[in-house]
């Protein structure tokens, strides 16, 4: 959508007010991000640090359980933990 909303100002020439009707955010939603194209070329602030919690689990974590699932999609939790523990340990 953030990039979305650079093409909608900058190669259709929409107002900021069409922009935010389109996106529905704000407007002041929408100079944040004009901005962030103006300053850094890009639409995310590419120096903020993370917010939350790291990640536990990788992308590869992630693929075996949606495969554990797609195999047997009966699985608990619990079973599920076991078997990442057991095959990738992971806790």
């Amino acid at each position: 959508l953030r990039e979305r909303i650079i093409i909608w100002r900058f190669q259709e020439q929409k107002t900021i007010a069409e922009i935010a009707r389109l996106a529905g955010c704000t407007e002041r939603n929408i100079y944040k991000i004009l901005k962030l194209h103006r300053d850094f070329g890009h639409t995310k602030n590419p120096f903020a640090r993370r917010r939350g919690r790291p990640r536990t689990l990788t992308q590869q974590d992630l693929a075996f359980v949606s495969s554990l699932l797609d195999a047997n999609p009966s699985l608990f939790l619990d079973e599920i933990q076991e078997r990442l523990i057991e095959s990738r340990d992971v806790e």
